[in-house]
């Protein structure tokens, strides 16, 4: 234990006395073990919160696209929607009878960069995530007209949004949208739990909402054009003042329709009458027996309505992560090497710091140190250093998640835990300090000799 505890003393004057050259390779360690330890975490949170966004649905529908990407689409909210599906589709889709429930989604508006999400209160009632957890709300309820808003729990607190505040959509995802719904404010009816999903940054409205946003601009827009060929056709009567009259009763005939249109118009929004649905993004479909899945796969891929695919959610997950089993090869490939660089960094330390080393190996020498000693004082400073820049690694990426974990649950889903050691992590940390070791061998080989060479055994 006192041999320990005076390799642990020496160890760290030595370090001391050589506080440049060994701060540059802690910092070099630490900054490797930061790459490497952060390549794993990320793929290791990617692949567990992807794999927990849903469970519980047997299929997916939408346009015909390709699997990721209606999965992307769908679940993760990653991508545009380049096709819709028909509701008479969806309907038909709903009369199987193996179809246990449906719940359509309509993307393609936002807020404030966050995505809006059509839906039907069965979303709330059937959406689960990791191991079949059913959504909670937070604060209130979910939306009971096209008025409401819910919001992710991300969206209300990074908003600052509460319960009957007002908002107001906008169209597209762009983050400086020039296009908004005012003519629909929405009220929040309900603010939804922390699920660690895309669920936390995403509005949800009901379908009806999106319809009558999307039907109004329309209708403003057909007015504006009805109202520019007017002014086009009053200018013409000025210029023609021989069919003056005729033209005026025109005139007053075409600006009586167009008052008696938004008269209608008026009147429909206060009875609520809603437009009919026209097309959804995609759907969510559980079934009565998931053995029936393969079968009605190929019923809806064969639909001759329309052509629309439907997948299964975990085989479309397991494609994309052999797609992407290269590029997490490739990241961990150059973590590794970095991680090497900075070992041979810390090997070329230690080799050169043997001719400063040659007094105080003498001193130790002259106190009756062995050489073992010394031996053992070179390997365990490689160590020191290996693990100064492990606490630095781990340090750094904890800070690294806090900064980043808002940017990527808004941009990707995915938000990264503060838990940093999987069972490959340790697998990797074991083998840095094997590899520490091993490559600290030659300059403790070379400080055991020069202490040999002094005259003690």
């Amino acid at each position: 234990m006192g041999q320990v505890a005076a390799l642990i003393r020496v160890a760290l004057h030595s370090l001391r006395y050589r506080i440049s050259g060994a701060t540059l390779t802690i910092l070099a360690v630490g900054l490797s073990i930061f790459v490497l330890l952060g390549v794993e975490h990320v793929r290791q949170e990617a692949r567990s919160g992807f794999a927990s966004t849903v469970s519980g649905v047997d299929l997916i529908v939408g346009a015909k696209t390709g699997d990721i990407n209606l999965l992307l689409l769908s679940v993760f909210r990653i991508g545009n929607a380049t096709a819709n599906i028909k509701w008479e589709s969806v309907e038909h889709i709903e009369d199987q009878e193996d179809v246990s429930w449906l719940v359509p989604i309509s993307l393609g508006d936002s807020h404030k960069n966050f995505r809006v999400v059509g839906t039907t209160v069965d979303f709330f009632s059937r959406y689960q995530y990791g191991r079949k957890q059913s959504l909670v709300f937070r604060d209130g309820t979910n939306f009971e007209d096209q008025t409401e808003v819910v919001l992710g729990a991300s969206v209300a607190s990074q908003l600052a949004y509460k319960l009957g505040d007002s908002l107001v959509l906008s169209h597209g995802m762009a983050d400086t949208s020039f296009t908004h719904h005012d003519q629909l404010p929405l009220k929040v009816s309900g603010i939804i739990a922390r699920t660690g999903t895309p669920v936390d940054n995403a509005l949800f409205v009901s379908l009806e909402a999106i319809e009558t946003i999307h039907a109004d601009e329309e209708y403003h827009d057909n007015h504006e054009s009805d109202h520019h060929d007017d002014e086009e056709h009053h200018g013409n009567h000025e210029s023609d003042h021989h069919d003056d009259e005729e033209h005026h009763g025109n005139h007053e005939s075409d600006h009586h329709d167009d008052e008696e249109h938004h008269s209608n118009h008026v009147s429909a929004q206060k009875d609520h009458d809603h437009p009919p649905i026209g097309t959804v993004t995609a759907v969510l479909v559980g079934l009565d027996s998931p053995i029936s899945s393969l079968k009605m796969q190929r019923w809806i891929n064969e639909y001759q309505g329309e052509a629309l695919l439907a997948i299964l959610p975990g085989v479309a997950l397991s494609k994309m992560w052999e797609l992407l089993g290269g590029v997490e090869d490739i990241l961990r490939a150059i973590s590794i090497l970095v991680f090497i660089s900075s070992l041979l960094g810390l090997n070329a330390m230690l080799l050169a710091s043997m001719r400063e080393r040659k007094v105080e190996i003498e001193i130790l020498r002259s106190i009756g140190a062995p050489s073992l000693f010394i031996f053992g004082l070179l390997v365990f400073e490689s160590l020191l250093i290996v693990t100064i820049g492990i606490v630095i690694a781990v340090l750094g990426l904890l800070f690294a998640i806090m900064l980043t974990n808002d940017i990527l649950a808004t941009e990707l889903g995915v938000i990264l835990s503060s838990k940093i050691f999987y069972d490959s992590s340790f697998v990797a940390l074991g083998l840095i300090y094997l590899s520490a070791i091993i490559l600290s061998l030659a300059p403790a080989w070379q400080a055991y000799t020069l202490s040999r060479s002094l005259g003690m055994k």
